[in-house]
């Protein structure tokens, strides 16, 4: 299917509270026309699958795919354009157009993506699918829609409910890389606590007509990490400023938001590396850089280990791809910063986070980046 064959049809799922938001939202889905849903009960207990119910059933005649947006949220340029292309790439699939930038196994999925150098991540069959962005073809899109007329609207969460029935259904989801809608810093009218952002957001992504073109192989080498086709499945999460292995048990019923992670220096052996590989690397940076005055030298390591982990898992994606010793084309796009840097921000205990000048967090990301490359080459050497 090609783009011009894509008919898409949007809705967008409004809360009377948001309602300054709308103008600007319509206007950047344009050319395309969005529906505007509103919350059948607004005064009524907060519950976005109450409104999600009434935008699944909102296709517009003629629909090849249907579009559901939340109102929180804001697009990257030409969106209309880039969400076509994404669409006819992958025709068949559910695809979420956002991640939280640290939900516990999605975001690692799509920055692991992001390292390999690919446009698309298969998400998490376990963890709730990400819905401020989420498109479906219609004939799936309508399945939903009678799948969450059957579910009470005090579930609230309209993410819970689609991840379950995209895995009993057999539909596999994908995130884009990058993002095309990021999440404002507003309230969530549920009231979830946190800070709301997307893992890889650039506001006018330079992106060519070829960019969501996906290899197959690539595809099925990303998804295996979240079935259980591998040894041990596994993501690397940076949580209160330490780097965490987080071991994936799907099927498990183990609630994917669980607190508990293994350290990485006493864990790495699992997956294939050694605490000397981590440190080492990292020592010799230092003999050549330095360490940034007033940054603890603590946190740098850990920053690092997270993005050598991140490297040398990633490579992995790319063997058997003729140019998978070079660099990935996603680091030259300027998505590999925006993915360090929201893992950065969003991993960082409070008082770190409290104690960085701008410069100093510009050197933790330079400092994460450099661990990526270090582990993607340690990797691909293994490997060879």
């Amino acid at each position: 299917m090609t783009a011009a064959e894509i008919r898409l049809s949007v809705a967008i799922m409004h809360h009377p509270r948001r309602r300054e938001r709308i103008p600007p939202l319509v206007r950047d889905c344009a050319p395309l026309t969005a529906r505007v849903v509103t919350d059948p009960d607004p005064d009524g207990v907060p519950s976005p699958l109450r409104t999600a119910k009434v935008a699944w059933r909102a296709v517009a005649d003629g629909a090849t795919h249907h579009l559901v947006l939340q109102d929180d949220i804001r697009l990257i340029r030409s969106f209309a354009t880039q969400v076509h292309h994404a669409i006819a790439a992958r025709p068949e699939h559910g695809i979420s157009l956002y991640s939280h930038w640290d939900s516990p196994q999605n975001s690692y999925l799509v920055r692991r993506a992001v390292i390999a150098g690919w446009p698309f991540a298969p998400l998490s069959l376990f963890e709730w699918t990400p819905t401020q962005g989420f498109v479906l073809p219609v004939r799936v899109a309508r399945e939903l829609a009678d799948y969450l007329a059957g579910i009470p609207d005090d579930v609230k969460d309209d993410d819970e409910m689609v991840v379950m029935f995209c895995r009993e259904a057999g539909i596999p989801v994908v995130g884009t890389v990058p993002h095309l809608v990021d999440h404002r810093f507003d309230p969530t009218i549920v009231g979830h606590p946190g800070r709301f952002h997307a893992t890889v957001f650039l506001p006018a992504p330079v992106l060519s007509p070829t960019y969501w073109q996906f290899s197959t192989s690539a595809e099925e080498a990303l998804a295996r990490r979240c079935r259980s086709d591998e040894k041990l499945p596994y993501t690397v999460q940076l949580h209160r400023s330490r780097c965490l292995l987080r071991p994936l048990r799907p099927g498990s019923g183990e609630p994917v938001e669980h607190g508990f992670g293994w350290y990485w220096a006493d864990h790495c052996g699992l997956v294939g590396l050694t605490v000397s590989q981590v440190v080492d690397g990292f020592d010799r940076l230092l003999g050549v850089t330095g360490l940034p005055s007033g940054l603890p030298w603590r946190l740098a390591l850990e920053v690092w280990a997270a993005g050598y982990l991140l490297g040398a898992d990633a490579v992995t994606v790319r063997r058997g791809e003729a140019d998978g010793v070079g660099p990935p084309a996603a680091v030259g796009a300027g998505l590999a910063q925006a993915a360090m840097t929201s893992w950065i921000t969003s991993g960082l205990a409070e008082p770190d986070a409290a104690g960085l000048t701008v410069e100093r967090r510009a050197a933790l990301v330079a400092i994460g980046l450099a661990g990526v490359s270090q582990g993607w080459l340690g990797g691909w050497q293994e490997a060879s």
